[in-house]
């Protein structure tokens, strides 16, 4: 089928825009702009001549401090917000001043990422603008334009303090518990877990906000670009980490606690018979290894641990170790919070404990000794 003039004149009416408001920028003119204003203002844009600035330059040089905010800001100076962070509003975020100082040392490394590595982080002034910067770009396609996500993002995260509290967290969790993640920088870079689940979260505040289409919208996009789904209804705590992040699903009534590990593949879904809350809930702490699917509106004890490929029908008890298909109690771990460890012991002595637990397990539960204590009363 024919693609129909309209979509055709106004995709080149935008690109034009776009062009024309870079070139505004080179020459000094005023450059803040939103999706809304930015085609209404091209006749003036038009109408103004592409010349040097009046105080000195001659354009031999490529303005690069000021080009690059043009595309990398959906509005270049936000208005402050009282809702924003006490560690923003006294002037020191370590968690940004960090990512800012892996980036110029990483561009002066790799000076062929430079580019990339300023306009996503060193032109913004703070962790909001730069993360819905690399999301409106990681996101964007012919009809969700990066400008308007970009507006999106940073509208939702700049008035929302659960949310700014919860980026740093997470990608605190992502430094700490992942030996693949260098940097805090490359985690707002490069790790699909941790991007998805920053998209997430500005689509359940548009979803508590009654706009369930443009959060469902993004819940699209998340999943055919990262290859994980999220409902934007579901609720997940603080401290998260998605390590790989490739097949996650988790369901519209699953509801995940702080500090939680989420390795690949895992299933967080409903048995296809019920309506209503039908989706597992994860306690604080909890570890879920890869592959692991969790069926039902059961619960997951806090710190429990539920070893890869298994299959959970029932409620899985508080620092309990589950392993199976179906999953069956084989102990207790010592951890309060395993999922801060990562520890997945894959050890001879493990197995043999996993051997004989599924031979000695009796239908009350009780427990085998070694690395995993008897099952208290």
């Amino acid at each position: 089928m024919k693609s129909s003039p309209f979509f055709f004149y106004h995709h080149l009416y935008s690109s034009i825009g776009s062009l024309l408001l870079v070139m505004a920028c080179i020459n000094g003119e005023n450059c803040d702009f939103s999706c809304s204003s930015s085609l209404s203002s091209l006749p003036m844009i038009v109408s103004r001549n592409f010349s040097a600035r009046d105080d000195g330059e001659t354009g031999d040089e490529f303005p690069f401090e000021r080009v690059f905010p043009v595309y990398a800001r959906g509005t270049l100076n936000p208005v402050a917000d009282p809702v924003l962070l006490d560690f923003t509003n006294s002037g020191y975020d370590p968690i940004w001043v960090s990512i800012r100082e892996e980036a110029k040392l990483e561009a002066e490394e790799e000076p062929v990422l430079s580019s990339f590595l300023y306009a996503s982080i060193l032109s913004h002034d703070c962790l909001e603008q730069a993360l819905s910067f690399v999301l409106a770009n990681r996101l964007q396609n012919s009809t969700l334009l990066a400008t308007q996500l970009m507006d999106i993002f940073c509208n939702v995260m700049v008035h929302d303090r659960g949310i700014q509290s919860s980026i740093r967290l997470d990608v605190q969790a992502f430094k700490d518990r992942d030996p693949a993640c260098l940097s805090y920088s490359s985690a707002i870079l490069h790790l699909k877990g941790y991007l998805a689940l920053q998209a997430y979260r500005v689509a359940h505040k548009l979803w508590k906000q009654g706009r369930k289409l443009l959060a469902l919208a993004l819940q699209s996009r998340v999943s055919e670009v990262f290859g994980i789904d999220i409902h934007p209804a579901a609720r997940i705590g603080k401290g998260i980490l998605l390590d790989h992040g490739t097949g996650v699903v988790i369901g519209e009534t699953a509801v995940i606690g702080d500090r939680v590990s989420i390795l690949h593949g895992v299933t967080l879904g409903g048995t296809g018979k019920e309506t209503g809350d039908r989706h597992p809930k994860i306690g604080d702490g909890a570890l879920l290894g890869a592959c692991v699917t969790i069926l039902g509106n059961i619960r997951i004890g806090a710190g429990a641990m539920v070893a890869a490929g298994s299959l959970v029908l029932k409620d899985v008890p508080s620092r309990s170790m589950v392993a199976g298909n179906p999953a069956k109690l084989i102990g207790f771990v010592d951890e309060q919070d395993p999922s801060l460890t990562m520890e997945r012991d894959a050890t001879r002595e493990f197995f043999q404990n996993v051997a004989v637990a599924y031979r000695e397990t009796i239908p009350n539960g009780s427990l085998v000794s070694g690395s995993c204590r008897e099952k208290r009363h």
